[in-house]
């Protein structure tokens, strides 16, 4: 089967082609864009099979893709602070772009797998001191709950709203191919950006442990996130590309661990991975436009249909990304100040 692959070139992208090349013939269409690719030639030839370089939300690049038997549409913008501000660039990539990748499926008659986000839940769901379930902002009292792939979107974020809307772009084509829509939580692990300070916050930790700074964490650091390793995304992915839904009824599972790891931890995490001892936890009283308090994947429908558990823990995650990255090149600690800098000039930071 020769499988296409959106963003085929990127931190996803290369982990699933990897797990797909000795069955597949693959094809990448990927704009190598110098933000997410250090080192663009080399995000090329990494990948095993064709790259062909154009934008997902150009149809003329469309055009120059050969016909495959399935997409995985995994090319996005994914910075939700940058979101904030670069609204039309997110909108025509992570809207247009994924309403093209369903039109070419439709067109081939083909299978496609898309990557949503965890972003489409905003706050999500929570249960109030009366046990009254709600979603999205969250009264004072109220409990966090795990977020279902039936529970409505609250988009709190430029970027959440984009994917929301991207989803909602594979309806025509899921009328008459198989569709199926992941929505990962944070995806960590080798390979992912360090030089870019809109993704992540690992990258920046790593930064500052390099230079033996304390890691910033903003807020009092209770706030949580679910932390999974990109091999347990590709392998859901996989999973979904080999066991395509019916066409007229698309599939939707999340992505994520289904444990909570507040941020406190999470920067523990990253210490306990590096050779350092001498930094400490720093407390930075500020709020991004497009944050949230909490978030975490319910994993009952990916247990129903048999599809891969995460097998990697948030914490052996955030270990090995740390033990793995660390003598790779990226940016300095100051691109991630500068990034904070640009926020509150803008008026996006409380």
């Amino acid at each position: 089967m020769k499988v296409l692959i959106t963003g085929g070139a990127g931190f996803i992208g290369q982990h699933l082609a990897r797990r797909l090349r000795d069955e597949h013939e693959l094809v990448a269409l990927d704009v190598l864009h110098p933000q997410v690719h250090l080192h663009p030639e080399a995000s090329r030839a990494a990948f095993p099979g064709e790259v062909v370089i154009g934008d997902v939300a150009d149809p003329h690049a469309w055009d120059r893709v050969p016909r495959c038997d399935a997409i995985v549409h995994l090319a996005a913008e994914t910075g939700t602070a940058q979101s904030m501000y670069e609204q039309e660039r997110y909108v025509r990539v992570n809207v247009d772009g994924t309403r093209l990748a369903g039109e070419r499926a439709a067109g081939w008659g083909v299978p496609v797998v898309a990557a949503s986000s965890r972003a489409v839940y905003g706050e999500g769901r929570h249960r109030t001191t009366d046990g009254v379930i709600g979603f999205g902002a969250r009264p004072a009292g109220s409990t966090p709950e795990d977020s279902t792939e039936d529970d409505p979107h609250h988009p709190v974020s430029v970027y959440g709203q984009t994917k929301s809307d991207g989803e909602r772009a594979l309806a025509e084509a899921a009328a008459t191919v198989p569709v199926s829509i992941v929505r990962p939580q944070n995806v960590i692990g080798p390979g992912q950006a360090l030089h870019n300070p809109y993704t992540g916050v690992l990258a920046a930790f790593l930064a500052r442990l390099r230079e033996g700074k304390g890691l910033l964490v903003y807020g009092d650091g209770t706030q949580t996130r679910d932390f999974v390793h990109v091999h347990d995304l590709a392998a859901l992915l996989h999973w979904m590309l080999e066991h395509p839904p019916t066409p007229g009824d698309p599939r939707i599972l999340n992505c994520g661990t289904g444990v909570r790891t507040d941020l406190n931890a999470l920067a523990r995490y990253a210490i306990e991975g590096s050779p350092r001892d001498d930094v400490e936890v720093e407390h930075v009283d500020v709020t991004r436009a497009g944050d949230i308090v909490d978030a975490c994947a319910d994993l009952g429908r990916v247990r129903a249909c048999g599809a891969p558990l995460p097998k990697v823990s948030s914490r052996d995650a955030v270990a090995g990304f740390i033990q793995w990255s660390w003598d790779k090149p990226g940016a300095d600690s100051q691109a991630w100040d500068a990034a904070l800098g640009e926020l509150e000039a803008r008026g996006l930071t409380s």
